[in-house]
């Protein structure tokens, strides 16, 4: 019985980690979708300048 609660233990584990690593995915995701939106907003700003042809 042992063994089973060690198996159930690993899932649980391997479970929380891969949700972990999820989350840290979608943060970067989601940071770079800020900063792209960021360039994207300064290009444009400069285009209505006149200062990129």
């Amino acid at each position: 019985m042992q063994e089973f609660t060690y198996l159930v233990a690993a899932y649980a584990i391997a479970w929380v980690g891969l949700f972990i690593y999820l989350a840290i995915v979608t943060l970067r995701i989601q940071g770079l979708r800020t900063e792209l939106a960021v360039v994207e907003e300064q290009m444009r700003e400069q285009q209505e300048k006149g200062d990129i042809h």
